[in-house]
Formats: structure tokens, sequence, C-alpha cells
């Protein structure tokens, strides 16, 4: 698979825009005073270890498919 097909395919994940919409609301609130810069930091690596977890998750059923 080349670079260019896996970023369209990461373009295309759902899991992808839900982290990027997670980053835009913690950006949000750090900026809005309503967050400290340590609970952005927590957020923001809550939400790319959820989004890790979900794509290892997918890719051990993908391969659990294949023979």
């Amino acid at each position: 698979m080349t670079f260019s097909e896996q970023l369209k395919r990461i373009l295309r994940s759902r899991k992808f825009w839900v982290l990027v919409a997670a980053a835009v609301a913690t950006l949000a609130a750090y900026l809005t005073q309503e967050i400290n810069v340590w609970q952005a930091l927590q957020a923001l690596v809550t939400a790319l270890a959820v989004y890790s977890t979900g794509v290892a998750i997918e890719d051990s059923g993908n391969a659990s498919r294949q023979p």
C-alpha cells in the first residue's frame, strides 16, 4: 500500500475525525481557560490512546479474517 493510499484511508476513517474533533474541543476549552494545560495534555493523550486502541482492534479483526 502506497503512502497516498494509506493517507486516503486514514482521512476516510471515522475514528480519525473523532480524534480531530476531540483535539479541537480540547484546544477550544484550553483557549477559553475552562481547562489548564495539564488537563488539555491529559485529554489529548487520552484521545490518542483511544484512537490507537481502536485502530489496533480493527487491525486485529482484519488479520483474523485472513487465512
